[in-house]
């Protein structure tokens, strides 16, 4: 695809890359600029770049962060892969002592494998700005780093604490997923600008229809006297006043604005006013015939019409992510304290107030969230899940309310929904309120009051219809004594609340959840392979399940592993035995003798023949051993 203009450049860190990068772009008949900088000096030349209308730039690092702050502009990050560090890694694979990274984002669980299988000693060290990196350099010495391996920004660091540097460079496959990348999220871009051209002309023409042919039309004359009311408008005001002709306006609808359009000539849209206890958006346009104001027409219309009409098209715009999948049903457990929950969920589906789940990590809380949503009346509406510790303060404001056209530098145009209007209409998930920073606590407290956001740069409200459900597995109301958490937002919240029990108090049921997960995972297993795997469920009744669901999940998948490999049932339970905290061990035939040796060797040549099969990645040996990446890394690790 070949760039008509300059609307992507790269910014490469070192001479070496930049050369590569060109090589490629040239290759590929693109039409990229390539410039070697970092840090202040790459963003400064970024900013030039875009006043001649680039607006995606490509670069890696620290370089990328400071670009995409300071100018607010997409930067496709140059992906840093593991692979990409095995040059380094073979030039101190030798090397005895510990061996220093640095980089400005965590260590992958790739690059800490292959150092595993390698035997390096890995010392990671983040930095986020030239102050930190020279500092993470310093450390590194003074820790007795011998050698350290990173970008060119650590390289002149490393070279004034005297510490032996291997630079490390981006690969060609790295390069060209980059610039790939930047290619498709241009077209992207120009296609949905295309999209969204043809999306605004409908809603143009749409929101025309609205502004003259709404269900409610009034007109008066010059003197502001009643001269055209259809019969919907005749409704609204209410029968008891007809016949409505000839009559000031102020005496037929005493809180219009229609007597200031007449003075002013100026046309006042999208207003907000109160019919007969009917809440109606108006627009009030004056008829001006040879340049004299000859009288006005207020078109009304029932609010709740047009954010269903906005709601619907928000959907469309929006759908991915809005849907909730499980209903109570899918609940797994039969326990009296699960039954209790969930008979109590049931009640309140109905209610309109917000619900509170309160319940410890791994229970099921979003699962019970969901369930009340789907047996909700707004169950045909949307459903918006959001983890309040997974937004940054800076985020978390632009990312529920939204935020208005040009409202800030890299703003998309026409402004963006926020999260609680995408919920309009449905439900909106907080998980982990508690987490919500305290500055931001009052303006939640006001659109639960309120029932309307403000969009960040915006100067208009906008009602929404929307239900909290909120869950936590903290204490709110010592949040409240601590001073951390709104005494007004806790009591505001906590109306309705479900108190979701963990699974050492929910008797059998983690039989009947690991049955359910092992045939999941499981779909071919034989008859003898499920009752092995039943009895050695068995021996963990009374296990305190600190984890919960998330460490059954856990267990049923060790069972799994460990019974490919055709152990037998005692064998299993041993080596199950020793990956268990001695207090909360299951009963076994005996203690097993400490320390996991035995575990190692089992799994350890296993795993490392499946790797090798599938080329070190980590993601297709998880997936051909049936267990989740998070597991295998556990399991690499204590291998």
């Amino acid at each position: 695809m070949t760039q008509a203009r300059s609307e992507i450049c790269f910014i490469a860190p070192t001479d070496m890359l930049a050369r590569r990068a060109a090589a490629i772009i040239q290759k590929r008949d693109l039409s990229i600029p390539v410039h070697t900088a970092v840090l202040e000096d790459a963003a400064e030349w970024a900013r030039k770049m875009m006043e001649q209308g680039t607006w995606i730039f490509i670069s890696r690092g620290v370089t990328r962060e400071l670009i995409q702050r300071t100018l607010h502009t997409p930067v496709v990050n140059i992906p840093v892969v593991a692979s990409d560090y095995i040059p380094a890694i073979q030039q101190v694979q030798n090397v005895r002592g510990p061996i220093a990274f640095f980089a400005y984002e965590p260590p992958s669980d790739e690059l800490k494998t292959i150092c595993y299988l390698m035997n390096i000693q890995m010392r990671h060290y983040q930095f986020s700005d030239t102050a930190s990196c020279r500092a993470c350099v310093q450390q590194a010495a003074a820790d007795g780093a011998v050698w350290g391996i990173g970008g060119i920004v650590s390289a002149g660091y490393a070279k004034e604490a005297g510490l032996p540097y291997v630079l490390m460079e981006s690969s060609d496959i790295a390069v060209s997923q980059a610039i790939e990348n930047a290619c498709q999220l241009c077209e992207l871009q120009r296609e949905n600008a295309r999209k969204q051209e043809a999306l605004q002309i409908q809603l143009e023409r749409y929101q025309n229809i609205l502004n003259y042919t709404h269900d409610a039309i009034i007109a008066v004359d010059a003197q502001g006297r009643v001269e055209v009311t259809n019969q919907v408008a005749e409704r609204l005001l209410g029968p008891s006043q007809a016949p409505f002709i000839g009559k000031p306006i102020g005496q037929v609808l005493p809180n219009t604005h229609m007597t200031a359009v007449l003075r002013s000539g100026t046309m006042e849209t999208d207003q907000l006013m109160t019919i007969g206890g009917t809440l109606v958006s108006t627009n009030r346009v004056p008829i001006i015939v040879n340049d004299k104001i000859q009288g006005v027409v207020a078109t009304f219309q029932d609010i709740k019409s047009i954010q269903s009409t906005e709601r619907n098209v928000r959907i469309k715009l929006h759908e991915k992510g809005l849907l909730a999948k499980y209903r109570l049903s899918d609940i797994v457990g039969t326990s009296p304290a699960l039954l209790a929950a969930k008979e109590m969920a049931q009640r309140f589906a109905d209610a309109p107030f917000t619900v509170m789940l309160y319940g410890e990590t791994g229970t099921g809380k979003e699962m019970f969230a969901q369930s009340i949503h789907n047996a909700s009346p707004r169950r045909d509406g949307p459903f918006v899940a959001v983890n309040c510790t997974a937004l940054s303060k800076s985020l978390l404001e632009s990312e529920l309310f939204g935020y208005a056209d040009s409202s800030f530098t890299g703003a998309k145009r026409g402004g963006k929904p926020g999260l609680f209007e995408m919920a309009h209409g449905g439900t909106i998930f907080l998980d982990e309120i508690g987490e919500l920073p305290l500055e931001f606590q009052a303006q939640f407290l006001r659109v639960l009051q309120e029932k309307e956001v403000r969009r960040v740069g915006g100067d208009t409200v906008i009602p929404v219809d929307i239900r909290v459900i909120g869950a936590t597995n903290r204490d709110l109301m010592r949040g409240v004594e601590e001073g951390s958490f709104r005494r007004d937002l806790y009591y505001r919240l906590n109306v309705l609340t479900v108190n979701i029990p963990p699974l050492r108090d929910r008797e059998d049921d983690f039989l009947q959840i690991a049955d359910s997960i092992y045939d999941r995972i499981v779909p071919d297993r034989t008859q003898e392979e499920r009752q092995v795997f039943r009895r050695i469920l068995e021996h963990y009744r009374g296990y305190a399940w600190p984890g919960n669901v998330r460490e059954l999940t856990n267990l049923v998948e060790r069972i799994y592993l460990l019974q490919k490999q055709s152990l037998p049932e005692e064998k299993i339970l041993d080596l199950l035995s020793r990956m268990t905290p001695r207090d909360q061990r299951p009963v076994t035939t005996g203690e097993a003798p400490a320390g996991g040796e035995e575990l190692a060797d089992v799994e350890r040549a296993y795993i490392q023949s499946a790797l090798t099969r599938n080329g070190g990645n980590i993601s297709r040996t998880a997936q051909e051993l049936h267990i989740s990446r998070a597991t295998l890394y556990r399991k690499l690790k204590k291998g």
